[in-house]
């Protein structure tokens, strides 16, 4: 009688173990569940949260202080970039960096071509001078010449933009900027930008048409 007992509690216990073992693993699979769904959710904004680059790379315009940040994500091979460069962006800076509300900052994504990276590199140089939102005008006109991001043709953009040549050369030839466009992609990368131009608003990233509206309602709030 005993004996039977025993392969009684014996299996009792053994089924116990299997029913806790089923228990534990469905607790198991569901908490890798809701973690997984958790990184779905929660992982992509924090990938795309912007660095704190957003404030440091690229050319920087107005007061560092202004509420609004306008990162400008742009390209001197690109068409419509140059046409907000001609349009909208001098008024832009008029009623809103000028005036204090808005930090802007001009970055320029060459990707891999050679050509243009070394057109952004020639943009850094200038804005070494202060010069840069003279520069870049000829630069965006210089992409539609075969040879306009030539190292002679930028010297010579340089010096009809009113910059001092031999400074400008020293930078040109130096490494100092070597870095930039490699760099200033990754941040483009980092936060989001598929294509140009395109705008970072306080983290918030827009395209042309979505730019001024969206920095009237942060000023406006």
């Amino acid at each position: 009688m005993s004996n039977n007992l025993s392969k009684r509690e014996l299996l009792r216990r053994k089924r116990e173990e299997q029913k806790r073992k089923k228990t534990m693993t469905f607790v198991l699979i569901t908490l890798a569940a809701i973690l997984l769904l958790s990184l779905f959710i929660f992982l992509p904004p924090i990938l795309n949260r912007p660095s704190a680059d957003a404030d440091t790379r690229g050319i920087p315009l107005g007061d560092p202080k202004a509420p609004v940040s306008v990162v400008n994500f742009s390209s001197f091979t690109c068409g419509h970039c140059a046409d907000f460069s001609s349009t909208v962006e001098p008024e832009f800076i008029a009623n809103y960096v000028e005036t204090g509300q808005v930090k802007y900052f001009y970055i320029s994504v060459a990707g891999s071509n050679q050509a243009a990276q070394t057109a952004s590199k020639a943009s850094y140089c200038a804005a070494d001078q202060n010069r840069f939102f003279d520069y870049k005008t000829d630069l965006y006109a210089a992409a539609y010449n075969p040879d306009g991001f030539s190292t002679e043709n930028l010297i010579s953009l340089a010096a009809n933009a009113g910059l001092d040549r031999d400074t400008f050369v020293t930078c040109l030839e130096s490494n100092k900027y070597n870095n930039a466009p490699i760099e200033d992609l990754k941040f483009a990368q980092s936060v989001g930008v598929t294509g140009t131009p395109s705008f970072l608003v306080n983290g918030q990233l827009v395209y042309s048409n979505e730019l001024i509206p969206l920095v009237d309602s942060l000023l406006n709030n």
